[in-house]
């Protein structure tokens, strides 16, 4: 009952808030996604993603958790499917990460380490709608996104070093490249 509560709150308040800023954008210029969101529309981004993932998933925890060497074995597959646009670091520094609106996030940022690892599963799976982030559950496995939340859970002690050479598996090949 809440849930619903707070998602029609959160609606008509979007809602409100969407008209008058629309108003006041198309009437001063347009939109542009070269201008960066404000405080405002970060804050119902951040209201809207957590609305969208089901209290089921946010409390999922990664089963990879205490595996310390899980992230290894998501570093090539987040470098294959990740990394153009949030950058071998996870740090969103790419050309198309910055130009993304809104820009793709930080992955080592408080705001991301802070989410639930069933969140970032979640997302992971099923993207986020009105953002550049595709839903990616018909293409990685459960275990494989479980180890890429080990791999954004490792994101802010990610060393220079492991991004230049990355550990190699046991079958001798490079996780990423």
């Amino acid at each position: 009952m809440r849930f619903l509560r707070d998602a029609l709150i959160t609606i008509v308040v979007l809602v409100l808030v969407l008209g008058g800023f629309a108003y006041v954008k198309v009437r001063g210029g347009g939109f542009s996604t070269t201008d960066q969101p404000g405080q405002l529309e970060k804050t119902l981004a951040r209201r809207l993603v957590r609305l969208s993932v089901p209290d089921a998933a946010r409390t999922s925890r990664n089963p990879y958790a205490a595996d310390g060497d899980a992230w290894h074995e998501a570093a090539d597959h987040f470098n294959d499917h990740c990394a153009g646009c949030h950058g071998r670091d996870g740090r969103g520094k790419t050309e198309v990460g910055e130009n993304m609106y809104p820009p793709v996030p930080d992955l080592a940022d408080t705001a991301v380490q802070q989410m639930g690892d069933g969140d970032i599963f979640f997302v992971i799976q099923n993207g986020v709608r009105w953002t550049g982030m595709p839903a990616w559950k018909h293409e990685h496995t459960p275990d494989e996104t479980w180890k890429l939340v080990a791999f954004v859970r490792h994101v802010p002690s990610l060393t220079a070093e492991e991004n230049r050479h990355p550990p190699e598996h046991s079958n001798g090949a490079h996780p990423y490249r």
